[in-house]
């Protein structure tokens, strides 16, 4: 049986940094991935990113969070710790963690889910990313990747 990981950008492009999950995504889908690893848009809606979940044996997902460090800081939690931590803050009407928390046990949904969150510097109208947000995506993708290979044999 083959596994299934799935890497959901999250955002609203035309608010700047608040695009950067889906920006990454955008290059994610330049890169050949591995069999089995699937990359959508997850666009703002955290209740339908939860049909990407479906049958998929690990996530990843990257948003614009606000966590108070400095615009484009490079945040890595996994879901359990997202659900207990309020301060960390998604920039959506219903959150993905929000769905996740009322969905989990009806849905069955994989717990093995990374989110990568960077701080946003400006969520005001605009298609571009902010000079620091811009500056932590390539670090995000390699986060990215890393996720997607698994742990290196010792």
């Amino acid at each position: 049986m083959n596994s299934k990981t799935v890497v959901i950008g999250i955002g609203n492009i035309l608010l700047g940094d608040e695009g950067v999950g889906v920006r990454i995504v955008e290059e994610l889908k330049k890169f050949e991935m591995p069999e089995g690893v699937e990359i959508h848009d997850g666009a703002t809606s955290g209740i339908a990113i939860l049909n990407f979940l479906n049958n998929s044996d690990k996530a990843i997902i990257v948003d614009a969070v606000r966590g108070g460090g400095e615009p484009g800081t490079v945040y890595r939690f996994g879901i359990e710790e997202a659900v207990n931590k309020p301060e960390m803050c998604s920039l959506h009407d219903i959150d993905f963690i929000m769905a996740y928390r009322v969905s989990k046990d009806i849905l069955n949904l994989t717990e093995d889910i990374t989110i990568l969150g960077i701080e946003p510097y400006s969520i005001e109208n605009g298609f571009e990313l902010s000079e620091p947000v811009e500056k932590a995506v390539p670090e995000v993708i390699n986060l990215i990747m890393e996720e997607i290979r698994g742990p290196k044999p010792n």
